[in-house]
């Protein structure tokens, strides 16, 4: 479903899920929060993979962050299909994460502004 991977100082977890629905968000959601037990404070979260998203993954997503906002992490959203990135538009949520087009395009962000 996902897999991380520390790169440097920045944690990056590969979303390999096409479909993330109500079936299995909770699932989703346990192993995002399992990935980020040692507060890693660089965050990527490489969503290549995933075309679809309901909203109980957003609600997911949502948690996650707040999650990894509670201990002073941060977090980047890269690689959003088409559909996700108008979905998260929609419902305002774009205006919440940070959100970049590649994954080297995150790690850059990450690197000149924010410190691990």
């Amino acid at each position: 479903m996902v897999k991380a991977e520390m790169e440097g100082n920045i944690l990056v977890i590969q979303v390999e899920e096409q479909r993330v629905d109500m079936v299995i968000a909770r699932r989703f959601r346990e192993m995002l929060a399992e990935q980020i037990k040692e507060h890693p404070r660089q965050i990527i979260l490489d969503l290549t993979r995933a075309s679809y998203f309901d909203s109980s993954a957003l609600g997911a997503l949502v948690a996650f962050l707040k999650d990894i906002r509670a201990y002073g992490g941060h977090l980047v959203l890269c690689n959003l299909s088409r559909s996700l990135l108008a979905l998260l538009k929609l419902s305002k949520l774009d205006l919440l994460f940070d959100i970049k087009g590649s994954i080297e395009e995150a790690k850059s962000y990450m690197k000149s502004s924010v410190t691990g």
